[in-house]
């Protein structure tokens, strides 16, 4: 059974594409934050110049502050399970003037907000020097292997998940049932009604709506990169149900 490893899911959580809240070491009130992350995966935090996170951060001094970036999973749906929370925590630092263009390029390929075009201007980048790294689940969860986290990936179906589930259950509903509970029995679980909770590059998380084993994974045949080999992988399934 594949599903997204535990630094997978943190680089999904920590990209940039869900909120993310700021704690600082002396601060007791979290802070919201616009983020992004670089080829590493190290949160790069985009800072209004004249903004109140700005003075705060300038206050410290030359000493970089220390914080933790903390997001939370917004699942698709109210009922579909969670990825859980990611944190990064380390030492908050200025990105050279000199370094700010390449650094707001990775930014834009993680999170593509507009106002990057006020880098240097009516903004400041902060690069947080990622020296912890935890998934909390509601499984349990904890700390993450540094290295591990900084080789993973996010996943590349996560930001369309959402769109993809919906135009799914909308349009192929029919065509789906038929698929899961197939799939459903060759493992040995029984579902009447089943659909698509999640979706990652590795497969769906199925609801079976039933008590026990609720959640069931089903793998795709590989990774998918794209939202076009998701299309490719299940045309013949929605479109010519008798091939599958």
């Amino acid at each position: 059974m594949c599903s997204p490893t535990p630094a997978e899911r943190a680089r999904t959580l920590l990209r940039g594409r869900l909120p993310g809240l700021l704690f600082l070491d002396d601060v007791t009130v979290p802070l919201p934050v616009r983020h992004g992350t670089d080829r590493a995966g190290r949160p790069l935090l985009l800072v209004p110049a004249a903004g109140g996170l700005r003075a705060t951060l300038r206050s410290r001094g030359p000493a970089a502050p220390g914080g933790v970036l903390r997001v939370d999973d917004v699942p698709p749906s109210a009922d579909a399970p969670s990825l859980g929370q990611a944190r990064a925590s380390g030492r908050l630092h200025p990105v050279d003037p000199d370094a700010s263009t390449a650094a707001a390029l990775e930014f834009a390929a993680s999170n593509p907000l507009p106002s990057l075009l006020g880098v240097g201007t009516d903004a400041v980048l902060y690069r947080l020097d990622v020296t912890g790294v935890h998934l909390l689940t509601d499984g349990g969860g904890g700390p993450l292997d540094v290295a591990a986290y900084a080789a993973a990936g996010p996943d590349p179906l996560h930001e369309a998940e959402r769109d993809l589930l919906l135009d799914l259950a909308d349009h192929h509903r029919d065509e789906l049932e038929p698929w899961f509970r197939a799939a459903l029995a060759s493992a040995g679980v029984d579902a009447e009604r089943p659909r698509a909770a999640r979706l990652d590059r590795y497969g769906f998380t199925v609801d079976t709506g039933r008590p026990r084993r609720r959640w069931v994974r089903l793998d795709f045949g590989r990774p998918l990169d794209t939202v076009e080999e998701l299309a490719e992988l299940l045309h013949p399934v929605l479109f010519h149900p008798h091939v599958s």
